[in-house]
């Protein structure tokens, strides 16, 4: 990245956004399924604490994946395979069928209100795109779901590395046929980001919705940081 010059938004070619919690709200379905599914087995439970234990724990298998101290499994996978130990620390006597019901839900995300215009304008100038940790099916999925497109969707499951690996990021941009300065990766979590930007990537921080596991950190490095989508289309001249 070249960090010693003013950020100019139109050395980019093309934006890879993360999704989950950053475009997609994952709380808002899983939490209220997450409580249907507890009521109907009369299981009294936080089903806020239930759902971000699940997404901690898929975190931490995607780091074990990584590592390789696991074999490479997709974000469906981990899902409905951690399941079995969740719905166990709650005592909730869960069928295979409600496990994979509520491993479904993921697959009908809303969108943040904001973004389905924001995308729109960005797309008149850059190559706009999904690079992500979840599966296609689910990426496609939710898209259709809230109703808006992209001008492709990357799913770590197919590269060779996962995000937050630098790798993934630079795959991600030859992808894209561009320099991976030429690219700049769109994220709530400033994690996301500063990894992105030790492989060289460009970094859009857009303040979070909702707080989340990987939403807190310091944002004042990366190139753009907005209060919305809105204002980041409009930052980077769209």
């Amino acid at each position: 990245m070249d960090s010693d010059m003013t950020f100019d938004p139109s050395r980019i070619k093309a934006l890879t956004f993360d999704v989950g919690g950053s475009v997609f709200d994952w709380q808002t379905p899983v939490i209220a399924h997450v409580g249907q599914l507890a009521a109907h087995h009369s299981v009294e439970l936080d089903a806020h604490e239930f759902a971000h234990r699940w997404r901690r724990r898929f975190f931490a298998v995607i780091a074990e994946i990584r590592a390789g101290k696991r074999t490479k499994m997709n974000a469906d996978e981990i899902h409905r395979h951690l399941l079995d130990g969740v719905c166990e620390h709650y005592a909730l006597p869960a069928t295979d069928a409600d496990k994979d019901e509520l491993t479904w839900v993921w697959h009908a995300m809303g969108v943040w209100s904001d973004v389905p215009e924001a995308l729109e304008r960005l797309r008149t100038r850059y190559k706009v795109t999904i690079l992500s940790v979840l599966s296609l099916s689910i990426l496609v999925d939710s898209s259709k779901h809230g109703g808006i497109s992209w001008d492709g969707m990357m799913s770590c499951e197919f590269l060779t590395h996962y995000k937050p690996e630098p790798e993934s990021y630079r795959q991600g941009a030859a992808l894209l046929a561009c320099d991976v300065g030429e690219t700049m990766m769109v994220a709530v979590h400033p994690g996301d980001l500063a990894a992105a930007a030790t492989a060289g990537m460009r970094t859009g921080f857009v303040e979070p919705k909702m707080e989340e596991a990987g939403s807190a950190g310091d944002s004042s490095g990366f190139d753009v940081r907005a209060s919305d989508y809105a204002d980041f289309a409009t930052q980077m001249g769209c």
